[in-house]
């Protein structure tokens, strides 16, 4: 009991600083990287080595995504500054009626396109929904609530990949189980934006607007893993509902000249990822084979692929939108400096987080590599304590689990990497479908999103938040934490 609990305080740090202290996301960051250290030195018996070389491990692994944050930035930022992101959100924002159409349409909408494409959704969405007169706060929030309740289907499928090859179970068959969970997920994520946004008074046509938008987003997403494929299910889910909320909304937007040329960026994005995704030939090159190979410490070797990231093609859509809508008097380097001054705060915060994650995972290794000593290795410690301790009633904690891997390191697939297997095992004791498990634990580490310091550091700068992730934080730790327990609860009764 000691051990988990004591492998649990990492959670508890990040909790007590961000509700009572409101400490900064930087700050956050060093406080929990410097107490992660010295637990995992002290109290679990890792070597210094081991510590150093994970923090490196961690930080290169999070590289293609600091470089998406800052191309991101980037090009938000200059779109910003041009007028075009206000002008693509006015089409919409002229026409919606309040904050919670908004919300659906641009977050859940919108951010389930560009996140099932590929492109990360918050550079893209966060500052939409600001320019939309949402607070930056919401704006954040939103930007990652919109899809992580199908986020375990977005990326390109790529997720249901890692999971398939982590438990050995058919992709087809973990698509299907997932999309089932996603609708209590989504809908339960859904419910909580009339809160997210500072309207949470009870309103019965506002509570069936959220669930027939949410059942609409799912069945898009069913449709597709049945009859196309899971690799783009999320993102013609987010198609799907941007249909049927205009449809139910009535919404007619109008096209300017100029409004076609704000477009083009973005059709670029999606161009350019969905064929990099969706076209064989062109996946296999610089999926399969434009790889370069970093192992730091042997057991693990960091892929990076860069013409499969989205920081190339966003860059390359910055120069098209320079192109486009610079004046005589603007300067490439302007814009470059200064979206490197705004975006050094979250990017060195996601690093630490980064290197965290990593410690996390490879605590126990022994220093000569040989093997991880698994009293030693926290994530092990987390998940047997919740096994141990949860018994029968495990599958209400499964989804929590895939939450706090996901709070803790940041990523998705990570939980999936330390906890996917024990889910196997655990299946076969309670007589359970391991398919169903495996699928519920991932959807709480997609419900994780929501509560990431890492998900709100990168999202913060986009939409004037920075200093402001702890009030974020405040509420969305709280919302992911109940959401996950709720579809534990849904898994339970359906397992």
């Amino acid at each position: 009991m000691l051990t988990f609990l004591i492998s649990l305080s990492p959670v508890i740090l990040i909790f007590i600083l961000v509700v009572f202290f409101k400490t900064d996301i930087l700050r956050l960051s060093i406080i929990s990287f410097l107490y992660t250290s010295c637990l995992t030195f002290f109290y679990f018996n890792t070597d210094i080595k081991i510590l150093l070389l994970s923090s490196i491990d961690g930080i290169i692994t999070t590289l293609p995504i600091l470089l998406v944050v800052y191309t991101g930035i980037l090009l938000s930022q200059f779109l910003i500054a041009k007028g075009s992101l206000k002008r693509l959100a006015g089409i919409f924002a002229s026409s919606l009626k309040n904050n919670l159409q908004k919300a659906l349409i641009i977050g859940a909408g919108f951010g389930n396109f560009f996140e099932g494409a590929g492109v990360i959704a918050e550079p893209v969405v966060a500052p939409m929904l600001y320019t939309t007169g949402l607070t930056p706060e919401a704006s954040v929030a939103l930007s990652i609530l919109g899809y992580s309740g199908l986020m375990h289907l977005a990326l390109a499928g790529v997720i249901v990949t890692v999971l398939a090859a982590v438990t050995s179970i058919s992709s087809e068959v973990l698509s299907l189980d997932l999309i089932h969970l996603s609708f209590p997920a989504t809908i339960f994520l859904f419910l909580s934006i009339p809160y997210i946004i500072g309207e949470p008074a009870f309103n019965i046509k506002k509570f069936f607007t959220i669930i027939f938008s949410a059942i609409f987003i799912n069945l898009s997403a069913l449709f597709t893993v049945k009859f196309i494929g899971f690799s783009v299910s999320a993102m013609l889910g987010g198609v799907g509902g941007i249909i049927f909320l205009f449809i139910l909304f009535r919404l007619k937007p109008v096209f300017s000249k100029e409004n076609y040329k704000d477009i083009i960026p973005f059709v670029a994005i999606f161009v350019f990822l969905s064929s990099i995704n969706l076209v064989p030939p062109l996946k296999n090159l610089f999926f399969h084979k434009l790889i370069f190979k970093i192992s730091v410490i042997p057991v693990h070797i960091v892929k990076i692929r860069p013409l499969y990231s989205a920081y190339i093609y966003l860059f390359i859509c910055f120069l098209i939108s320079f192109k486009l809508f610079a004046e005589p008097s603007d300067k490439l380097s302007y814009y470059l400096k200064t979206s490197l001054q705004k975006s050094y705060k979250p990017i060195v915060s996601m690093a630490i987080f980064g290197a965290i994650g990593s410690i996390i995972a490879f605590s126990g290794l022994k220093p000569d590599f040989s093997a991880v000593v698994k009293s030693n290795n926290i994530a092990f410690s987390i998940a047997n304590g919740f096994i141990h301790y949860t018994g029968k009633f495990y599958p209400v904690f499964a989804p929590v689990l895939g939450w706090m891997g996901t709070f803790l390191t940041g990523y998705g697939i990570a939980s999936i990497m330390l906890f996917g297997k024990l889910q196997l095992s655990t299946a076969s004791m309670l007589g359970i479908s391991k398919s169903f498990l495996a699928s519920s634990l991932t959807v709480g580490a997609s419900i994780g999103s929501i509560s990431s310091p890492f998900k709100i550091a990168l999202a913060a700068p986009l939409c004037n938040a920075v200093g402001k992730e702890s009030s974020v934080l405040k509420k969305t730790i709280p919302i992911g934490f109940v959401i996950a327990l709720l579809v534990g609860l849904y898994t339970y009764i359906a397992a």
